[in-house]
């Protein structure tokens, strides 16, 4: 899986280009996430744009970031994210721990 990194200002974005749809990738998402927070004191946003489709192991490795998140006292703010990524955080009654944007940079400014 690819995965592309951008800071603006103090805060990283993490963009995965494609789905998440296997373990393997959920567990190079996820610890792409974990190490790009130790490097941005928690500022991170996830740039859902090209994140066409999770499964459940793609769900419980963000589920896993915004935990990790929240440990730290902030939240797993996602800007672009899709009707279907939406659905699914719906479905599994996750919602209170992501903070869905309707663009990477609202999400960006959202740190100020």
């Amino acid at each position: 899986m690819e995965i592309d990194l951008q800071t603006i200002g103090a805060v990283s974005v993490i963009r995965p280009l494609g789905p998440i749809t296997n373990p393997e990738d959920a567990t190079q998402f996820k610890d792409r996430a974990l190490e790009t927070i130790a490097l941005s004191k928690g500022r991170l946003v996830i740039d859902a744009e090209e994140l066409s489709y999770v499964d459940s192991a793609g769900l419980e490795a963000l589920l896993d970031v915004a935990e990790h998140l929240e440990a730290l006292g902030q939240g797993l703010k996602l800007g672009e994210v899709n009707e279907t990524l939406q659905d699914a955080i719906r479905v599994t009654k996750l919602t209170d721990h992501f903070e869905p944007y309707d663009s990477v940079q609202d999400a960006v400014r959202s740190y100020r």
